[in-house]
Formats: structure tokens, sequence, C-alpha cells
């Protein structure tokens, strides 16, 4: 009986080299630095979230800073006293103790680069000096304030030495002389607001009385 020989040589096992198991490695260190790297973008990008959330908190708390500055300025005693003692400079000032107690000076003070007041920068000097208008605090929020009549010297506010608006309490409401009209002076309400995660923001209006 004849045996039928396969017309393919059947091929030996080759001996392995190990390369596959060099690429499965190398494949499985690229997977594992692609998973490192988008865990950190995750916690980097709920951090920001975060910090911005609280940004945008603070900065909607100056809200509560700019509102009690205007009842300030609707107050009897601070329309009566906001632009009197016309010899302040050098002094004395018998209407200063009125000044400090409502957070506001006649003449603008010393800012910095971006023109927020300095002493508004320093929690403890601000606080020392306006002791009576207590920190708003809520929600672990500190919101202060300080009211300036944006003017260089002290006494009635006119043009010479003030800015003023171009709407007067009586007469009209252009720039010019006529019977029972003043001059408004302008104001600059500056707020700070002091959150969680030490954000701090500043935001300041410009503002003037209620024309009649």
């Amino acid at each position: 009986m004849r045996l039928r020989t396969h017309p393919f040589p059947i091929p030996h096992p080759s001996r392995s080299r190990g390369s596959v198991l060099a690429v499965v490695l190398v494949v499985l260190v690229v997977m594992m630095l692609g998973g490192v790297s988008l865990l950190r973008s995750v916690d980097t990008s709920a951090l920001l979230s975060g910090n911005l959330a609280f940004k945008r908190d603070s900065v909607n708390r100056t809200s509560v800073g700019l509102n009690k500055a205007f009842e300030v300025m609707q107050r009897t005693d601070f329309l009566a006293n906001e632009a009197s003692d016309a010899g302040c400079n050098p002094g004395p000032c018998t209407a200063a103790s009125t000044w400090i107690q409502l957070n506001y000076s006649p003449r603008l003070l010393e800012t910095d680069s971006n023109g927020v007041p300095l002493i508004l920068k320093n929690k403890a000097e601000f606080d020392a000096k306006f002791a009576t208008i207590k920190p708003i605090s809520e929600d672990g929020q500190e919101v202060r304030f300080l009211i300036e009549r944006m003017c260089t010297n002290f006494g009635p506010s006119d043009e010479s030495k003030c800015s003023v608006s171009d709407r007067y309490e009586l007469g009209g409401s252009y720039r010019q002389d006529k019977p029972g009209s003043i001059s408004l002076p302008l104001y600059r309400v500056t707020i700070r607001s002091d959150g969680v995660r030490n954000t701090q923001t500043y935001v300041q209006a410009t503002v003037t009385t209620r024309v009649k």
C-alpha cells in the first residue's frame, strides 16, 4: 500500500525571540502615560472650574457692599457733611469724625497703579480707621466699601477741583450757570470682597447724588 505524501512541507515551530513581548510592554507604557495625562487634565479642569466659581461668587458679593454704600450716601448726616470744612487743609477738621463713621473721604486718597485706594488694600489699617461700619460677613465672605468724593481738596464741590456730573440739581441738564443750580460731584465707590480660597475682588463704581 502506497502512502501519500503531503504536498506542502510542514513548517517546524520557530523559537520565540521576545519581540512581541517588547512591543506589548511599549504599548502598555504608552497607555499608562496617556491615562495619567488624562487624569491630570481632568483634575486641572475641575480645579479651574472651582476657582472660577469662587471668583464669580466673590464678584457677585460686591453688590452687597455697593448697596450699603448707596444707603450711606442717602443718610442725612452724609448729605450734611460731605462738602463741609473748607479749611481742612491743613486742618483741623471738625467733620472728620463724621466722615470716618461713614467710610467716606471728601477728596481722593492715594491709590495704586490700578486706582485702588491703598488703605483699602490693607484690611487691618482700614478696619482700624473706619471702625464704625463693620465688614459685611456672609457665608465666608467679607465685604468692605469706601466712598471718595472725586475732588482734589475739601470744601464745596466745583469744577475747579472736582469731577462733576453733566447734570445739575436745578436749572436743566447742561453745565451752565442758572439760578439755583449747583454742580453734582462724582463719587468713586470701591468695594473689596474677600472669600474662600483667598479669593479677593475689587470693584469700583462712579456715581453721583440723585437729581430731583
